[in-house]
């Protein structure tokens, strides 16, 4: 702190003061010199805060105080040669003009300083308790300074000012009286308040920077200075408890319990406090007396914890004060009246009669707790909302189980702040294993459907008793509001179990219901009358292919398949090839029918043979088997082609393939579907037909024939409509909407490069058909894989999603099921295949050793992710800075409201954000519910803030449910130590200029992805990492082999390894990279002895030698070896080595002189990849390939580049 400078400070200000007295009543200047003090003064105010948090090493901070200090003598030598010609205000006013000229620079300097100690997540405060009181009082003369100013600014952020004022002033009295105190005996007390004073001041310094902000904008700022002024108010309230907790700690130490100053709500909450101490020890005593009480003494004990609570975190005043001051005194009287009758229960002598009269006072007194509860509940809690709670389970009992694992991550949080809840988290946790059990008596022995009211309800009641926990952990409300809500919930769980177990016991529902068979009225799909078969465009190549099997090749029956995501022209492409004259030509019967998900078969069966012969009344009141005949032998000895349309399942193949006669006639059956699956089970003789994408050529022909039929396109609208049909990103039913919504638009360029620049806005509102179309696959998708798709719709449009990255992701989530006979990885990676086998997801790019490496989804279908995701209550994705500060946009504070506590169900549990970095690191949340957090940085105007450091201590002080937390594409200066706060981590990625963890990353017990970008190029983690058994996924640069459970690791080493020898990797590890190391090639057999490893990259300078010399027993499984930018000349190996070896990559090895001509021996190599190699190694690869041939190996492909 700058003493000094802010001693100039206040001097210029009394100086100010007392020049007032000597200015001459006649003033002939523009702006009165009254109105130019006063002015001044407001600036100095600000800069006296400045300056008392001030660093010497802020930037001009040596300019501004000497001139502070000049300027101080200057005024003090006006006001001692005061004169009464007048001439005393000329020279003072000029004065005043000029230093207000001068501080309008000086306040650029402060504002760029305040902004960078703001966002920096660097700064280590370290004031005293009387310096941080100082700040505190400045900092509050600067919000009334504020209250004054009439900008725009300021009006439309009074109402969050003067919470804010309110707030300060708390802290303020508090620092007042602690400023008195001696310090604590207690060194746990002390350890608090030491813990305190530095959130305090975390605050405060934010408060300054806020209020600064304020005075100096003239731009319009309102949401973002109501967001985070809202947010100063919400930290402050926070620690409202605490503070009264440590004044009672050191009260209590001081003995001074009983001083008249202490405040009289404190009062009452020492003699609570004895109380709970008396009533205590009356539950631990089992004298024949007390005994019959227990139950009720147990019950007042907990009711007066709650009045405690509500003490210590009043709701705020309403506008009906008698009502208020009736409450406080009916409080206030209980608890005298409960003082007085404690000593009746330590009587020297008592009797039955004595017992039974305590019992009726006892029972007076809960009562009127009750009452009192009753009235807190109708002033300050909701009615709660229906929950729109929306879960991917199988059943109830999948949900309950995983509110129960939530419970039991609740009660092994060590923090002091859950201590209170913990007998609750129990209890609840109680209820909910034998609702469990009842619920699973109910599913195994009644109509699960029959009950679908109760069900619901159940799901409600388990999630608003989670909800509400939650809602204390993260400060959402306090704790007498999460007792009342629980003690309410607990009420609604007894009703349920006693619903369930009436059911249970009068055996209310037959298990016969269960047998009752199931119809699915026949729904016929309206794909085929799609605008997109209006007009057959594109696919002439794939139509010729089809169009060749239908009609040559084998005499055997066969099956023609088309695979595609939908919207792509399957029923596009059948049709063309069905109404192709060659083929209605060739076939003697043509039938054409439309499956479609709900599938009847015996509609379907009376669809195909009304192609084959006269359906009659008599034929619609055949069984179904008796149709099956009729229609086998309607197609018997006839060449025919059957045209199945979107066909969802394999059961519709599996009940009609029997009816269909295979004569050797070349007859054919064709069908498509969104499922490769379902094609590749239809398969006979050939392979499915995977519909591709449109080109850029197609898709702007079909734009043409769409909008323009036989007409041309006018050429001033060709380049924007090519532009248009691209944007469609080869999607046929994209290109087919878009042209509708042009169509129904004037043909000028303006209006169709509009559609051009906003093609998903667009998209996404206009049509419903196409919504449809889309959703149904969604709606086909098993529970467990619906999460999976919908998380696409966090990632941007257009981008490649790394599968690693979402396997871990979606595994953080809870999104994949444990599997006894695969690993967490291997299920989800089955998840993905799935998604991908029913045209949902696309492949982009494979991996060196197989399996997918990135995919993405069609802009359609992450249009749909989003919908469906908002519509779920799935996922919330904001995008740009007007929707991450919508909340504070317009002139409503109704969220600022504090009259009501939350009551109803949660926002969206997951929080996708694609923003600028600085806009995200000065945004604070409103919702702290929040489960998963995913920021993605847009692009900005100017590089350096891509590594600028930024401040994030608002998500561990308020987003602590978070399971997920990506915030790796911006910069930390250091490793947050607050980040332990967030204990149910499963994955954190995060980058910075830290080259060190601290050892506290140990509490985060859950993680099992850890990913750190250090900016400096490396970071050390502590020791305390062996002992995190469940990290799984970690990119580090330290010795690894306690992780026992790691299968990927990557590291980039600078420097050199000291001991190589003791450089240990884990056993388990399947896929390992390696940069910089600069190891000795002899060190290489640590690697060679993992068991399980398969792909391995050496690259820039990871080993350093002429010679590589392997050993026996070495890389039994590796199947992918990579080496780039080596220096290794010699490479000597057996024709033991590389047993399973599938593909060899060599990039920049320019001294390699050849391979080993073992690998000729290799029988699974299938590519040896060579660039910027030396000639002669390249020659080596050849004779190589030539020996694979010799040995019945044709498909070894070799591939050289630039050698």
């Amino acid at each position: 702190m700058d003493l000094t400078s802010s001693g100039d400070v206040t001097k210029l200000l009394e100086y100010l003061d007392n020049c007032r007295g000597l200015i001459s009543t006649v003033d002939h200047a523009e702006i009165p010199l009254d109105h130019q003090i006063h002015t001044l003064k407001v600036d100095l105010r600000f800069f006296r805060t400045y300056f008392k948090w001030g660093k010497r090493n802020w930037t001009n901070g040596k300019d501004i105080r000497d001139y502070m200090q000049n300027a101080a003598s200057e005024l003090h030598s006006l006001c001692l040669e005061p004169t009464t010609d007048g001439s005393m205000t000329g020279d003072l006013g000029l004065f005043v003009s000029n230093m207000i000229e001068k501080m309008k620079d000086y306040k650029k300097t402060v504002s760029s300083n305040y902004s960078w100690i703001y966002l920096n997540s660097g700064y280590n405060p370290l004031m005293t308790k009387e310096s941080l009181k100082e700040l505190v009082d400045s900092v509050l003369e600067n919000l009334k300074d504020l209250q004054i100013c009439e900008t725009d600014l300021t009006v439309s952020v009074k109402k969050q000012i003067e919470a804010l004022e309110e707030k300060v002033t708390f802290v303020r009295n508090f620092l007042s009286w602690l400023v008195d105190q001696r310090d604590s005996k207690d060194g746990i007390q002390n350890e608090k308040l030491t813990s305190l004073l530095t959130h305090i001041e975390s605050v405060i310094l934010r408060a300054v920077y806020l209020s600064y902000f304020c005075f100096v904008h003239e731009v319009d700022e309102t949401a973002h200075l109501k967001c985070n002024i809202s947010y100063m108010v919400w930290m402050i309230k926070q620690i409202e408890p605490e503070v009264k907790e440590i004044c009672l700690g050191f009260l209590k130490d001081s003995e001074l319990t009983q001083s008249d100053t202490l405040p009289e709500d404190l009062r009452k909450v020492v003699s609570i406090d004895s109380l709970l101490d008396n009533l205590m020890q009356l539950l631990n005593c089992n004298s024949s007396f007390i005994v019959p009480l227990k139950y009720k003494i147990a019950i007042l004990h907990q009711d007066l914890r709650f009045m405690r609570a509500l003490l210590m975190d009043p709701p705020p005043r309403k506008h009906d004060e008698d009502e208020e001051d009736k409450l406080e005194k009916f409080i206030e009287d209980l608890i005298n009246d409960t003082k007085s009758i404690i000593p009746s229960f330590y009587a020297d002598e008592m009797k039955e009669e004595t017992t039974n009269e305590m019992n009726l006072v006892l029972s007076s007194f809960l009562d009127k707790f009750k009452l009192i509860k009753s009235q807190v509940r109708d002033n300050y809690i909701e009615v709660p909302r229906k929950s729109q709670f929306v879960f991917f389970g199988t059943d109830e009992l999948h949900f309950i189980d995983s509110v129960l694992k939530n419970l039991d991550e609740l009660l092994n949080f060590s923090a002091d702040s859950i201590v209170s809840l913990k007998h609750q988290v129990e209890t609840v946790h109680g209820e909910l294993v034998v609702l469990k059990l009842l619920l699973k008596d109910i599913i195994e022995n009644c109509n699960k459907h029959e009950l679908a009211d109760l069900m619901e309800h159940v799901i409600d009641v388990t999630h608003e008793a989670e909800f509400v926990f939650n809602s204390y952990v993260v400060g959402d409300v306090p704790l007498w509001y999460q007792m009342l809500k629980i003690s309410d919930l607990l009420e609604e769980f007894n009703l349920v179990k006693t619903e369930l177990s009436e059911i249970l016991n009068n055996k209310r529902y037959d298990n016969t219901v269960h047998n009752i068979q199931k119809t699915t009225p026949l729904v016929l799909s309206q794909a085929h009358t799609v605008t997109t078969e209006e007009v057959v465009v594109g696919f002439e190549d794939q139509a010729e292919k089809i169009i060749e099997q239908l009609t040559r090749g084998s005499t055997q029956l066969d099956i023609v398949s088309i695979v595609g995501m939908p919207g792509l022209g399957k029923t596009t492409l059948a049709r063309k090839v069905y109404n192709d004259p060659s083929v209605s030509n060739h076939f003697y019967i043509r039938a054409w029918c439309c499956v479609s998900q709900a599938y009847e078969k015996r509609g379907l069966l009376l669809d195909i043979l009304s192609h084959v012969v006269e359906v009659t009344d008599r034929m619609h009141k055949m069984s179904e088997e008796d149709l099956a005949d009729k229609l086998h032998k309607g197609l018997k000895e006839r060449k025919y082609l059957i045209v199945m349309d979107d066909m969802w399942n394999n059961d519709v193949w599996d009940d009609l393939r029997r009816y269909f006669p295979n004569d050797h006639n070349g007859s054919r059956i064709m069908i498509t579907s969104r499922i490769h699956e379902v094609a590749l089970q239809a398969k006979s003789h050939s392979s499915p037909h995977l519909l591709r994408l449109f080109s850029e050529e197609e898709s702007w022909k079909l734009l043409q024939e769409k909008l323009f039929q036989k007409e041309s396109c006018p050429k001033e609208l060709v380049e924007v409509g090519k532009q248009i049909a691209k944007n469609c990103k080869g999607l046929p039913l994209s290109v087919v909407l878009i042209a509708g919504i042009l169509a129904r638009m004037d043909k000028k360029i303006d209006r169709w490069k509009h559609v051009a620049a906003n093609l998903s806005t667009f998209r996404v509102s206009d049509s419903k058909q196409c919504h449809d179309i889309l959703e149904l696959s969604y709606k086909n998708l098993p529970n467990h894989l619906r999460p999976c798709f919908l998380y696409f719709g966090a990632f941007a449009e257009d981008r490649e999603v790394p599968v690693r990255k979402l396997l871990r992701l979606w595994l953080a989530e809870g999104f994949i099921q444990k599997s006894e006979m695969m690993g967490p990885e291997d299920v989800g990676e089955d998840y993905l295949m799935d998604l991908v086998g029913r045209s949902l997801v696309m492949v982009s790019k494979t991996r060196s050793k197989g399996g997918v490496k990135t995919c993405r989804v069609h802009d359609l279908l992450h249009d749909l992710c989003l919908a469906k995701a908002k519509e779920e209550k799935f996922l919330q994705r904001i995008n740009g800075h007007n929707e991450l500060y919508a909340p504070y946009l317009g002139g409503s504070d109704d969220n600022f409201s504090n009259h009501s506590f939350y009551s109803s169900a949660p926002e969206q549990p997951r929080l996708c954000i694609h923003s600028m970095r600085k806009d995200f690191a000065e945004w604070k949340p409103y919702h702290k519910h929040v489960r998963s957090l995913l920021f993605f940085a847009t692009a900005e105007e100017h590089f350096v803030t891509r590594l600028y450091p930024y401040n994030f201590s608002f998500i561990f002080y308020s987003l602590k449910l978070l399971k997920v937390l990506d915030i790796s594409c911006i910069s930390m200066r250091t490793f947050p130590r607050e980040i332990e706060l967030l204990v149910y981590l499963r994955y954190l990625a995060f980058r910075g200029e830290m080259n060190s963890i601290p050892s506290s990353i140990v509490n985060l017990t859950n993680l099992e992805t850890l990913f750190v970008k250090g900016m400096r190029g490396e970071v050390i983690l502590p020791d305390t990492i062996w002992e995190m058994v469940n990290l799984r996924h970690v990119l580090i640069e330290d010795p690894l082999d306690f992780l026992d459970k790691l299968e990927s690791l990557k590291i980039s080493y600078y420097g050199k390894v000291r001991n190589p020898s003791k450089f240990m990797f884990p056993s388990n590890l399947k896929k390992l990279t390696l940069t910089k190391f600069r190891l000795p090639w002899n060190e290489i057999s640590q690697i060679g002895r993992l068991p399980n490893l398969e792909v391995l990259k050496l690259l820039f300078k990871s080993f350093e030698g002429k010679r590589w010399d392997m050993k026996d027993e070495e890389f039994l499984n590796l199947k992918y070896l990579k080496f780039d930018n080596l220096d290794i000349a010699q490479w000597n190996a057996s024709s033991d080595h590389f047993p399973y070896l599938e593909r060899l990559v060599l990039l920049r090895c320019k001294q390699l002189e050849e391979l080993p001509s073992c690998l000729g021996d290799v029988p699974t190599l299938q590519v040896i990849e060579m660039q910027w190699c030396s000639p002669s190694s390249a020659e080596s690869a050849r004779q190589i390939q030539e020996n694979q041939k010799d040995m019945g190996n044709e498909d070894l492909k070799v591939l050289i580049k630039n050698c």
